[in-house]
């Protein structure tokens, strides 16, 4: 097999692949990244639980969910199950992969869904809140990891970006049946899906959790199933050259200092997962009708307009994610929410007399489809790039949990006490803050491997070692 290595810095960088039929070469990770995604999108739906509205029907759990405490705990429980499993979760899924994760995740859904749905009293509703945290963080370790480990580099930010999608769908899915179905029943249906789950047992391993291992006849059987016949092993060849034990003596030494530098790339991850939650990761998801209920009595038709502008966001960051590149999207995005915050505060500030109209309703939709164009799912993708496969299942658990239980102690204070002034006044500054530090501290990863991107982090010159293609 022919070797490729860059001239100027001696970096591996993968061959051209042959041109073939867009479904074998592209499909199959498609499909792989949507049947990844069910479980999130169950997620989402259980995350939209939250957002019911506060007119339980008898038999349903909300009837014991009764004053600020009760909420309070309700809704922080989730997150707080997620951020005491996450480090577990990434132990597990270093032994038995991403896959495994998925399907163990199976098992707190339904639990906890079980215990919401026949609960008798208000404990049975905290622990299905604490036990479905814990399928949240199953699936915020594995399925972002694995949508990027199975991708090749030119789709890997739109694979990467359906973890955050599949979030935005499942909370409007459960809205939309909360609208037209009893409670009650839109819970039994939101279990049920977990039937969809099932599907990921046709799924392969991630290659990279096989290669790790030391098994290269599983990760060309699953490179096979991804990316069809015509690039098996190229592809293998190319995941073994970023290995230490693989690679020549000068790329080791290369490869050894990025493992040095990659531990300063866990702290880059959690810092981003970090401003997720502050920015509108919580409050977006969880408090929405909290900020809209007060302006107006037909505030439901608000709502889909602010539904609206989360699909939007996320759709336009869907297709121009791996034109525009990461850091691009991400200083846009921060500089769009630092804007609409900014005249949200002067609203709240000067002008609440006034009614609830088009001009806040309009900041508030930039506001929105701002985060779901960058801040959100671009922040579940560097969240795994920036981390070495080797350190991706701790690290990532890490970075996670940092991120919960910023999002668990913000839904805690926001539940008790919500002033919406303060709120974007805090949006304000987070912003101001995400912009900051993506221009210092955030590298552009579009197009670049793993090993490249340490080496870019450790200030040691790529040269020419962009590649057209990679599985990683």
């Amino acid at each position: 097999m022919e070797s490729h290595v860059s001239s100027r810095s001696g970096l591996p960088c993968e061959p051209a692949r042959c041109i073939a039929d867009r479904w074998t070469c592209h499909g199959q990770q498609y499909l792989a990244g949507l049947i990844s995604n069910f479980g999130v999108f169950c997620f989402g739906a259980t995350m939209g639980w939250a957002l019911f509205a506060d007119q339980p029907s008898s038999e349903s759990a909300r009837t014991f969910i009764v004053g600020k405490s009760s909420r309070q705990w309700t809704n922080s429980l989730l997150p707080l199950g997620a951020a005491c499993f996450c480090m577990p979760m990434g132990v597990m899924m270093k032994k038995h992969g991403s896959k495994g994760l998925m399907i163990f995740q199976l098992l707190p859904y339904t639990c906890g869904w079980l215990l919401v749905i026949f609960a008798r009293n208000v404990y049975m509703v905290y622990v299905g809140r604490y036990l479905l945290g814990i399928c949240g963080a199953a699936l915020c370790v594995a399925v972002p990891v694995y949508n990027v480990e199975i991708s090749q580099l030119k789709v890997r930010g739109l694979m990467g970006s359906m973890f955050y999608g599949a979030i935005v769908y499942g909370i409007v899915f459960a809205n939309i049946l909360e609208h037209f179905l009893g409670e009650q029943l839109v819970n039994i249906i939101v279990l049920s899906m977990a039937l969809l789950n099932c599907s990921v047992k046709i799924l392969p391993q991630s290659p990279a959790f096989y290669i790790l291992h030391g098994k290269l006849g599983h990760a060309r059987a699953a490179l096979h199933w991804l990316h069809g016949n015509e690039a098996i092993d190229i592809e293998v060849l190319a995941a073994q050259m970023i290995m230490p034990t693989e690679i020549e003596e000068e790329h080791r030494h290369k490869y050894l200092c990025g493992q040095k530098y990659a531990r300063l790339n866990v702290p880059r991850a959690s810092v981003m997962l970090l401003l997720y939650q502050l920015s509108g990761g919580v409050i977006i998801c969880g408090f929405l009708r909290d900020i809209l209920l007060p302006f107006s009595s037909v505030f439901y038709k608000y709502e889909w307009i602010v539904w609206l502008a989360m699909i939007l966001g996320h759709l336009i960051c869907f297709l121009l994610i791996d034109r525009l590149g990461r850091r691009l999207i991400l200083v846009l995005s921060a500089v769009f929410m630092f804007l609409a915050s900014l005249y949200l505060c002067t609203w709240f500030q000067w002008l609440m007399h006034t009614k609830w109209n088009f001009q806040p309703l309009t900041a508030l939709f930039l506001f929105i489809a701002s985060f779901s164009f960058g801040m959100g799912p671009v922040s579940w993708i560097l969240y795994v790039e920036l981390i070495i496969e080797p350190s991706r299942a701790l690290g990532c658990s890490f970075a996670a949990t940092l991120g919960w239980l910023t999002a668990s102690a913000m839904v805690f204070v926001y539940a008790n006490n919500l002033y919406l002034q303060t709120v974007f006044y805090l949006m304000l500054l987070v912003c101001f803050v995400t912009l900051i530090f993506v221009v210092i501290f955030i590298p552009e990863t579009q197009g670049l491997t793993s090993l490249q991107i340490q080496i870019l982090l450790s200030h040691r010159s790529l040269g020419d070692t962009h590649s057209t293609d990679s599985s990683f």
